[in-house]
């Protein structure tokens, strides 16, 4: 990333002053982005494969002012922190987030670490309705600008991040080996298309600030705020759904869009009242 895109990048996330290798531009860029850059999967929705060249990535996140998932998020995160002097890794989780039975998926999650100042961080500002807001260190729990969270050393060199919600919950599970962009292809690939796969069968859009968590699942959209309180609105019409994509999730969207957004999830809604 050359320093003109560096430069296009900070103003997209609101920040205006030089950044050095530090803890605190570590948290600052944990917190912004995920605030300013909204985690969507609009694209797999709609049937396409979204692409994980960083030229591709660049375009739709930043000058396109899209969100996207977690390749998308965080290699383009990646690519921040390396440009300006981290020491990153990419890694691979199994997501054990809302899993019911307590059953594993493949390792599907993409997530980075960091070693800075003889501390070993996790970052990641691609895990949706969970996406961190500050780097977790590596041992205790923490309070981050929108909950606790703790990492869980496990059998087999596995680490557990886990999130306290009146009880301590699994988010996911990873180690510490490097993945390359090839195992990212691949993975992108089965979660845009996979059968099993339920980002090409719903709608997930969320953001997070530092007041609120916002997600739209379908058509039904949640604000749990950082007390511990949430509100619910169920979207009728596709000027609603296109007026809270633009004030809720900076998404401004042309209307021929949204209307194939609006139109599918009315298909989705069709067949869960025809089964139920």
């Amino acid at each position: 990333m050359n320093e003109s895109a560096l430069k296009s990048y900070l103003e997209r996330i609101a920040i205006m002053q030089s950044m050095t290798v530090d803890l605190e531009t570590l948290k600052k860029l944990t917190q912004s982005h995920p605030k300013h850059i909204t985690f969507e999967n609009i694209a797999t929705f709609n049937g396409t494969v979204p692409s994980i060249q960083m030229e591709a990535i660049f375009r739709k996140l930043v000058q396109e002012k899209r969100g996207g998932y977690c390749y998308e998020q965080n290699s383009l995160f990646k690519e921040v922190l390396q440009t300006l002097g981290f020491n990153i890794k990419m890694h691979l989780a199994r997501v054990l987030w809302n899993s019911k039975d307590g059953s594993e998926t493949a390792r599907t999650h993409m997530l980075l670490t960091t070693d800075l100042m003889g501390e070993k961080y996790l970052v990641d500002v691609g895990f949706g309705s969970m996406t961190l807001t500050a780097p977790i260190l590596f041992h205790g729990e923490q309070e981050t600008p929108n909950g606790r969270f703790r990492l869980i050393s496990m059998e087999d060199n596995l680490y557990r991040l886990d999130v306290f919600k009146n009880e301590w919950l699994p988010i996911y599970k990873f180690s510490l080996e490097e993945v390359a962009v090839s195992d990212l292809d691949m993975a992108n690939w089965y979660v845009a298309t996979g059968p099993s796969s339920i980002f090409n069968k719903f709608l997930m859009i969320t953001r997070v600030d530092e007041n609120a968590r916002y997600t739209l699942f379908n058509k039904e959209l949640n604000i749990r705020d950082n007390e511990g309180g949430k509100t619910s609105r169920e979207i009728t019409s596709q000027d609603e759904l296109q007026s809270i994509l633009a004030n809720y999730f900076n998404l401004k969207l042309p209307a021929s869009t949204v209307q194939n957004i609006y139109t599918k999830l009315d298909a989705i809604q069709d067949t869960f009242q025809v089964t139920q």
